[in-house]
């Protein structure tokens, strides 16, 4: 039987279930390794063998998108209530639609009164022609942002475009998520988030976009695919080193978001989602505001330094969490002020 219950080891055994690209970028061998030596260890579920075969399990962890693995997952989760499962499929499953992927970023509040967290305007751009003049009605203005409305870990969900004018959204395909472009200073602050921990990294990103709309409107290429615009940059680099410097000092100056904003935006996404582990792009303006603008979970966390303590820390507070509550639980059900516990998702 596959219930944590029934092993006497002090060892923690926590099951992953991911796609062979995914687990790359999560799974490495030095987390394997560091996370036993802590006394974790790493089981890869073997996706094509009913769950209740495998295991023992204190926790699981997966990033499959099928309908079928939720179910098994369910079935799972209900014969064994004393598993944690990180997170609910229906719960993850929020990220995957960009259309209501950032909704959540209304309930998130900060202490300071003179931070605000807000999210780019946004349409999404349907097939009817005619749905192309709700841009200016919704006062969204050029340049925008295309992105696949699915986010699903697809090769396609990461095909994106600056689109810089009316022509450029003509080679679109719809329907397609259209967001506002906000100036941010060509750097990106990317959040990890492990349960209580957060830690955030700066990371370079599209350049800002000086040109009027006017200018833009008389631009012959009316949309660069985000790779394009890589290539252009990286030629570019090559041309002009002064320029190239000249960037790498302006990212440099960019400070990055106080500590206090990552803790409590972390915290605030963590509680509306209701899920543990993700990480969000947020960006700042000019002015100050900030703006998140991706939600994904499950990322690769392989790309933090320290990565392995991150998550193997997260893995033993999870198991210490959940033996904390049942051990509260069964003193209550003892003096008769609570019922059993139920089989459910954790």
């Amino acid at each position: 039987m596959a219930s944590s219950s029934s092993s006497s080891s002090n060892r923690l055994r926590v099951g992953y279930a991911f796609p062979p690209n995914k687990e790359r970028n999560v799974i490495r061998p030095s987390l394997v390794d560091y996370a036993k030596l802590h006394g974790v260890d790493l089981v890869r579920i073997d996706i094509q063998t009913p769950l209740l075969h495998q295991g023992p399990f204190h926790c699981i962890i997966h990033k499959l998108y099928d309908d079928a693995w939720a179910e098994h997952l369910q079935d799972f989760a209900s014969k064994n209530p004393d598993v944690v499962v990180v997170d609910r499929p229906d719960l993850i499953a929020q990220l995957y639609d960009r259309v209501s992927m950032l909704d959540v970023v209304s309930q998130v509040k900060v202490s300071d009164s003179g931070v605000r967290i807000e999210v780019p305007k946004q349409i999404v751009l349907k097939q009817e022609d005619g749905e192309i003049d709700s841009i200016r009605d919704l006062d969204v203005k050029f340049p925008v942002i295309a992105k696949p409305l699915a986010s699903d870990g697809s090769a396609k969900s990461h095909e994106m475009s600056l689109v810089f004018n009316r022509r450029g959204l003509k080679d679109l395909e719809t329907p397609v998520l259209l967001q506002e472009f906000v100036n941010h200073g060509g750097v990106m602050f990317k959040v990890y988030v492990a349960g209580e921990e957060s830690v955030c990294v700066k990371r370079k990103s599209l350049p800002d976009v000086t040109e009027t709309e006017e200018e833009l409107e008389k631009k012959p290429d009316g949309a660069m695919k985000f790779s394009q615009i890589s290539r252009a940059e990286e030629k570019s680099e090559k041309c002009d080193g002064a320029e190239k410097k000249a960037a790498a000092e302006k990212e440099e100056e960019i400070e990055m978001p106080p500590e206090k904003i990552v803790r409590e935006v972390s915290n605030g996404l963590k509680e509306a989602m209701g899920i543990r582990l993700f990480n969000f792009d947020m960006i700042r303006d000019g002015n100050g505001t900030y703006y998140v603008i991706d939600i994904n979970y499950l990322p690769g966390f392989a790309v933090l330094p320290e990565y392995e303590q991150f998550l193997t820390k997260f893995f033993k507070e999870v198991a210490e969490k959940k033996k904390k509550k049942v051990e509260e639980d069964d003193s209550a059900i003892e003096d008769g002020k609570a019922k059993p516990r139920c089989c459910c998702f954790q």
